[in-house]
């Protein structure tokens, strides 16, 4: 009963459902997909469905299996709280493309406080890495928004996705070659 390894993905909360994705996780590591998802959107009821957690896999030998829930990461929390569907390329060589408070920055460090590896690591520590987090994504960390900015609050974040979603084919079909 020896542990397989360690194996990191990517779970949307609440509604994980058998999927090729999964699969291709799961399946040769022995462990049933449909076992698997019923424990996981048991274990993650309280959670925003569609959330997605970082989820560590830790197969034995014996087709047992424990596995480890955390927060998203930081750039999915800057990204929903400045109201952006996709960050800066360029970081903040350019001008910005979003805006957070300090307020919002804190409280995205207190929720990802709680994952297993920041555990004992003080706040103001978290806090700093999702600065740098956010100038790296063109996102600018003041006291109150800026004035370019205030309007964002207008977008509903349920709306955020169907712009990523429009965003990503977008640029899938201008990489793709025109048929003739």
């Amino acid at each position: 009963m020896s542990v397989v390894g360690r194996f990191r993905m990517f779970v949307p909360a609440a509604t994980a459902k058998p999927s090729p994705s999964l699969g291709q996780a799961l399946g040769p590591l022995g462990i049933n997909m449909m076992a698997f998802c019923k424990e996981f959107n048991a274990r993650t009821t309280k959670v925003r469905p569609e959330v997605p957690l970082q989820v560590t896999l830790v197969p034995k030998t014996d087709r047992t299996y424990k596995f480890f829930i955390r927060s998203p990461n930081s750039p999915w929390f800057l990204k929903r709280a400045a109201r952006l569907h996709t960050a800066s390329s360029f970081g903040a060589s350019r001008e910005p493309v979003g805006n957070v408070t300090w307020k919002e920055l804190y409280h995205i460090a207190k929720a990802k406080s709680m994952d297993p590896q920041l555990i004992g690591v003080p706040l103001r520590v978290i806090c700093l890495s999702l600065l740098r987090s956010a100038k790296a994504m063109g996102i600018v960390v003041s006291n109150e928004l800026l004035p370019e900015f205030q309007k964002r609050n207008d977008t509903h974040i349920l709306e955020l996705e169907e712009l990523r979603k429009a965003h990503r084919l977008k640029s899938k079909a201008m990489r793709r070659p025109g048929k003739k």
